[in-house]
């Protein structure tokens, strides 16, 4: 069950960053090539893309290769039931504004919390399964996807498993690839090498 899980998630990412790649290389946005608008959300994009892959790795490491074993409620657990979601929201949105298409940067995170909803829900199915009342006293305290830092709660210490850490760190360089992806798009968009097919906003 949890591998299914998994697969879908990684198959729903895939899915969203496709269709944003698509959306780019086909279309023209309003917003005109070194433009301060421009140039405003290329960086709030990188900073969006910073706090997810910090926040990925640091939610990473409280997993101590305990994930689906015990119930994780300390850490980033104890603010928001899925942190790590909750990350890839941001960078998805950060990546969404370095396209300078604000069409994309309303649809990609709208799609993203309606898809991991339904997502999130089945997770939660296992979860009350594998964990029962513990689980849903942890639901009644703690939000599925809004943070709460006043509840924030710190462990004297955690485990790392390290080679957890450094898939998680992979993972993490991996979301900075997509400012490069896009400036390369601009790029043939401005050479005239791959025509536009649509305007969009």
């Amino acid at each position: 069950m949890a591998r299914a899980l998994n697969k879908s998630r990684i198959m729903v990412s895939k899915v969203l960053g496709l269709i944003v790649l698509l959306c780019v290389f086909f279309t023209t946005s309003a917003i005109q090539d070194e433009s301060t608008l421009h140039e405003v959300f290329d960086v709030l994009g990188l900073l969006f893309v910073f706090i997810c892959a910090l926040g990925r790795l640091y939610t990473t490491a409280f997993l101590g290769g305990k994930k689906n074993k015990d119930l994780i409620t300390h850490g980033p657990f104890s603010v928001v039931r899925n942190p790590l979601y909750v990350c890839s929201l941001i960078g998805f949105t950060g990546v969404a504004f370095m396209t300078n298409h604000v069409i994309l940067m309303v649809l990609v995170p709208l799609s993203f919390t309606i898809l991991y909803h339904f997502l999130v829900s089945r997770e939660e199915q296992f979860l009350k399964e594998t964990f029962g009342r513990e689980y849903e006293g942890y639901c009644a305290k703690v939000h599925r996807f809004v943070p709460s830092f006043s509840l924030w709660q710190q462990p004297k210490s955690i485990t790392l498993d390290t080679k957890m850490f450094f898939n998680g760190l992979k993972d993490a360089l991996w979301w900075f690839a997509a400012f490069p992806l896009v400036e390369i798009v601009e790029y043939v968009h401005e050479i005239n090498l791959v025509p536009s097919l649509f305007f969009v906003p």
